[in-house]
This record gives C-alpha cells, structure tokens and sequence, in this order.
C-alpha cells in the first residue's frame, strides 16, 4: 500500500475522532471528515481503512489511556460469555472488539457456523431473547443472516446498561476459510491481527491481557 500523504492522513485522523466519539462507521466517518477538511465539494482521493485504523488506535491511546483498555477486557470478557453460550455454532469473534479498536459504540460481532439458520433463532428464542433479522451479505464469503440483539453485561464489567450483539451466519464448512489478518498496526497480538478468534483463541488472548 502506497503511503499516504499528510491530507489523508489528517483525513484518516478527524474520521479516527468521528468514529471514537459518535460511533461513525468508517465509510461515513472518511467522507464526513473529507467535507470537515476540505470543504462541501472538494474532491480528494479518501484514505485506506487501514489508515484510519491506526488513527483510531493512536487517538484511543492519546485520549482514552486507562479508560480504553479497560472497556476493550469488559467487552471481549462479555464476547466470551457469549461464546460460550453459543458454543454449538462454533463462533469466531471478529472486528473492533478482536482487534483492540472498540469505542464506547462498538457492538460485539460474532460469525457463527451451521447450515441451519432457523436452528440459531429457535436457539435464541427458547432462550428467551429478542433479536431482528436481516439479510446476509450476497458477496461471496458473505453471511447468509444476520441476527441483532442487546445484551445486558452482567455487573462489575463496567460497561452500559446495553450492548448490542451481531449474529453473522455463515455455512458451516466456511470456519475452514482462514482469516486474513485485518489489521497492520505492529504490536498487535497475534490472535487480535488474525481477523477472526474462536473461543479457545479468546481466552488465550485474554488470558495474556492480564499476564
């Protein structure tokens, strides 16, 4: 990936601030920040994702010091929680919460594996929980339901009354694609550069967190 230049990293920087404090996703976050630097119109080629997300990272750890890394184990632990709720789908933790970007806006995105979809609603229905549907993603690799739900965090997480959980389906043999690694910051545990953690991966992660 060429290097970007100073305009699109100030770019990468104000839509890094964008999705921090109002919880933008990033294809809205870069073209707000595009009109906030440059103006209603101006044309500008927008930075690569990669680049925002080092921007996130830098403006997480400048801004929120204590706070970030606290919130990033309450909501990994609460990813974990869910996993092993749901551990018959064989699910895979991926985004914001893996790879160390979460804000206080992050939802916890989950892939889960089976060919049977309604099998993964009836789960959830008999145990008691509301959720919405949507359609999957039609690309190839695309998931082919996606379920939303809130989950209230148990007490001592420290998190909000409500975070929201995102069910992506996929077909079962899909857990043997491996994942790419998403994220290019150095420093990164493996398991947070790997795009897609399953619960063993997790607790191992989290287990280092606190070593």
């Amino acid at each position: 990936m060429p290097l970007p230049s100073e305009l699109q990293i100030e770019i990468a920087a104000t839509a890094a601030r964008l999705i921090a404090e109002d919880g933008l996703d990033y294809a809205t976050a870069k073209r707000k920040a595009a009109q906030d630097v440059l103006g209603a119109g101006a044309r500008q080629t927008l930075p690569d994702n990669a680049v925002v997300e080092q921007e996130l990272r830098r403006y997480l750890e400048t801004f929120e010091p204590e706070r970030h890394p606290q919130r990033l184990a309450a909501l990994r632990a609460l990813a974990l929680e869910w996993m092993e709720h749901l551990a018959q789908f064989d699910p895979h933790l991926v985004g914001a919460v893996l790879n160390g970007t979460a804000t206080e806006h992050s939802d916890v995105h989950l892939h889960l594996f089976t060919d049977d979809v309604k099998e993964v609603e009836m789960f959830l229905l008999n145990a008691g929980l509301d959720f919405e549907v949507e359609d999957g993603d039609d690309r190839p690799g695309g998931a082919a339901e996606v379920l939303q739900l809130l989950s209230t965090p148990r007490r001592g997480l420290g998190l909000p009354p409500r975070v929201g959980i995102v069910l992506s389906l996929h077909p079962a043999d899909g857990v043997r694609t491996a994942a790419r690694s998403r994220s290019t910051s150095a420093g990164l545990h493996p398991v947070e550069a790997a795009g897609r953690a399953n619960l063993g991966q997790l607790r191992q992660l989290l287990a280092d967190s606190r070593a």
